[in-house]
């Protein structure tokens, strides 16, 4: 038996704390992708909430959940897209996002700077897209999910999800061109 399965069986027994230990790992991935889903860390604060509400229920409920880390992360990133599509039919105005900038503490200063400042750069390009196609990039690089999770996940065709992902690929292919040609090179 693994180690999640063990966190559940604590938790159905009445371990307070053996949730948390079996969530705490995957927290900060799936806050970090809902933030960048739906451009405000307050709704992704709700979107991981809902998602963390409905994983006690499906564990308390006696759910079998094979592969807790890919579940959890799954079901985070349809509460995040929920919130989005009733964000969206509430209204068609964008909300200012946090900084979302995982930190590497084990590089050098310099090495961390220039990737960030690079990380930044991508992070804010897959931001400009609509999001359609942000969501499937978030999805796929970042949740790591595959083409039929995300296909469920987005309650689309997998065509589909390769269709906006091909499609997201060539626009941030071509904003990464726009921004190279756009840079100011200086020789010492």
């Amino acid at each position: 038996m693994c180690c999640e399965e063990q966190w559940m069986l604590r938790c159905r027994s009445g371990d307070k704390d053996a949730f948390y230990k079996l969530v705490e790992p995957y927290l900060d991935r799936v806050y970090s992708t809902s933030t960048a889903i739906l451009r405000s860390t307050h709704l992704a604060e709700d979107a991981v909430q809902n998602a963390m509400i409905e994983a006690y229920q499906a564990i308390m409920n006696g759910k079998e959940i094979r592969n807790f880390g890919s579940w959890f992360k799954k079901v985070a990133a349809m509460r995040a897209m929920d919130l989005a599509r009733k964000r969206s039919r509430l209204s068609k105005r964008t909300t200012d996002f946090g900084e979302w900038e995982p930190v590497d503490h084990q590089r050098q200063p310099v090495d961390t700077m220039l990737e960030n400042e690079e990380k930044s750069l991508l992070f804010a390009q897959v931001m400009s897209l609509p999001i359609r196609y942000r969501s499937v990039i978030l999805l796929y690089y970042y949740q790591e999910m595959s083409l039929d999770e995300i296909s469920e996940v987005l309650g689309v065709k997998k065509g589909t999800v390769k269709s906006r992902l091909h499609t997201a690929r060539s626009k941030l292919l071509k904003l990464q061109q726009s921004n190279h040609s756009k840079r100011v090179v200086f020789h010492v």
